[in-house]
Formats: C-alpha cells, sequence, structure tokens
C-alpha cells in the first residue's frame, strides 16, 4: 500500500512539469526583444530541450508507476507484464516514500502551479520567449503584486524540486538500479545539464527583462516598480 501511494505523487510531478514546461503563447518575430547571449541560449533550451527534457520525464515517471503496479497490484499485472519483466531484467526495483521524495515533489508542484498562475495572470502576454506584445501593459494583479518575477521564482523552486527528488540518494532513479539500462545515465546527465543552464540562465534573464519592460512601459513600469519593489524573492531580492 505504501508503494502504491507514491502514484499521485509521481503523477502530480510530471503533469507540473508538463504544465511548467509548454509555452501558453507564442510571440512574433516582431514582438520579441533583441536576443543577448543569455537569450540566445535560454531560446534554444526551451526550443530543443523542453520537449526532451518532458519526454524523458514522463518515461521515467510511467516506469516507476509500473514497477509499482507490478509488485503491488495483481489486476496490473496482466497488462504491463511485459514491461515489467523487462525491468526486472535489468534489476529495476521500487523505492519506499522517503522525506526528500516528499518535499521534491512537494516543490515541484508547487513550481508547475506558481507557473500556471502566472499563465493565468498575464494571459495572451506570457510567452516564454522575452517579447512585449500588442497592446501589453503592466499587469499588477495576483503573484504579480508580491513579486516582480514570480514564473522565474516558481519555475526555479520547481528545479530545485526536481533535482531533489530525483537526485537524493534514496530516490528511486539513483536507488532502483534504473541508470543501469544502457544510454538512462547520458540521458540523464544531459537533463541535469539543461537544468543547471536553465536555473543560471533565468536568473540572469530577470535583469534583462526588467529592462525591456523599463524601456517599453516607462512611467508605468517606474510606478510598478517603486511599490514591487522585489524581483524574485519578497524581502530578498
Amino acid at each position: 500500500m505504501a508503494s502504491l501511494l507514491k502514484v499521485p505523487f509521481i503523477l502530480s510531478s510530471a503533469i507540473a512539469q508538463q504544465v511548467a514546461f509548454t509555452p501558453p503563447n507564442i510571440a512574433s518575430g516582431e514582438e520579441t526583444i533583441p536576443q543577448t547571449f543569455n537569450e540566445r541560449v535560454l531560446t534554444r533550451v526551451m526550443a530543443y530541450g523542453f520537449p526532451t527534457m518532458k519526454a524523458l520525464y514522463w518515461i521515467l515517471s510511467f516506469t516507476e508507476v509500473v514497477i509499482i503496479a507490478s509488485q503491488t497490484a495483481d489486476s496490473f499485472k496482466s497488462v504491463i507484464q511485459a514491461i515489467a519483466q523487462h525491468a526486472a531484467g535489468h534489476g529495476i526495483r521500487d523505492t519506499p516514500i522517503t522525506f526528500p521524495f516528499i518535499l521534491g515533489t512537494t516543490l515541484t508542484v508547487a513550481g508547475g502551479l506558481g507557473r500556471w498562475w502566472c499563465y493565468r495572470t498575464l494571459g495572451r502576454f506570457f510567452t516564454f520567449e522575452l517579447s512585449v506584445r500588442k497592446g501589453q501593459h503592466i499587469v499588477t494583479t495576483g503573484p504579480y503584486a508580491v513579486i516582480r518575477h514570480p514564473a522565474y521564482t516558481a519555475g526555479i523552486t520547481q528545479l530545485i524540486g526536481m533535482v531533489m527528488l530525483h537526485g537524493s540518494p534514496t530516490s528511486w532513479l539513483r536507488h532502483s538500479g534504473v541508470l543501469d539500462i544502457p544510454g538512462l545515465k547520458l540521458a540523464v546527465m544531459s537533463w541535469l545539464v539543461g537544468v543547471t543552464f536553465l536555473a543560471i540562465g533565468s536568473v540572469l534573464r530577470v535583469s534583462e527583462e526588467d529592462e525591456a519592460l523599463k524601456s517599453a512601459f516607462g512611467d508605468e513600469w517606474a510606478r510598478w516598480a517603486k511599490v514591487v519593489r522585489y524581483r524574485l524573492i519578497p524581502g530578498i531580492y
């Protein structure tokens, strides 16, 4: 039963990553801000890395759910027997619920929900590309009444959660034996490199986005920035 309790946690973190890494809107070429080196790197990570990262995350999540189901629910065995036997042939096993698993999942889901809130608040103005859209104005409600760049805060929170969830010594990814499958360790290392670039690039992008909004909206941005002083962490930065 304890293993089955992991399933909703596993699926919720995968759904949260799907939401956070899927652009709600696409900016046209004339709406995007001229790219810096950091923006060019981020743009390529988002264009090519995000689909790969989402696919890999779903594959790992589904594999773990299959292992749990094969070991705890007889009714599933007829459907997933072949997959489970293949996994067992590689020595892959389930792992128990741990504190890093709970905390990592919580941060991952919280980050995904935070980004979804930002999508809903900005509506069609939210793009993954650094852009100023036609008819755009400074939005000062919802999370944007607390900090100026809540989507980055939520995204970094989610990345920390995913690294904790899958990188702790007791995590399923490291403890189950799944990394012994040929090629998977390289795929996971590539995912980690992408996450690192994404986290660093997001922090650097905060200043770039502030400058773009200041240039586009002038006094409107200045009034907002005077009231909402902090960029990422209330009371700190």
